[in-house]
């Protein structure tokens, strides 16, 4: 197996545990606890970003509702052709603007909209907080 067909398996693998380990959060339920993992993650989502080649992070835009982001939620996995569906998630600021920025990002918010993606153009992915989801954020005073 060549260099790129190597990494471009072992990218798909990992998309796919981490889409196993989504499923696991959002299908767990125990009759006592009910779905205890979400409560205790706050979020059914491990979201993250992909870096491509060039060492940038791969932007996609949602055409409906406007805007672009790099930020995503996987939703499946081809790995026999090694392409992954994601959904975008759309990132906020403190002040609910949008935002790429990752030191602006305070929360990300789900969306409907999914893209399917060639791996073979990506290098990298990014892990983020499953907590961003949440939308809590405090801003403590200065002083």
């Amino acid at each position: 197996m060549n260099h790129e067909k190597r990494r471009n398996h072992f990218l798909c693998e990992a998309l796919n545990d981490i889409k196993v380990l989504q499923d696991i959060m959002k299908d767990f339920h125990s009759k006592y606890f009910g779905q205890l993992l979400v409560k205790i993650v706050g979020s059914d989502t491990i979201p993250f970003f992909l870096i491509t080649h060039n060492g940038s992070h791969l932007r996609l835009m949602d055409t409906v509702n406007q805007f672009e982001t790099e930020y995503f939620r996987i939703e499946g996995v081809d790995i026999e052709r090694c392409r992954g569906t994601v959904s975008l998630l759309r990132a906020y600021d403190y002040e609910g603007k949008d935002t790429n920025l990752i030191a602006d990002v305070v929360r990300l918010e789900r969306t409907s909209t999914e893209k399917s993606i060639e791996l073979s153009g990506i290098s990298a992915i990014q892990l983020l907080k499953p907590d961003m989801l949440k939308g809590k954020f405090i801003i403590e005073p200065k002083w």
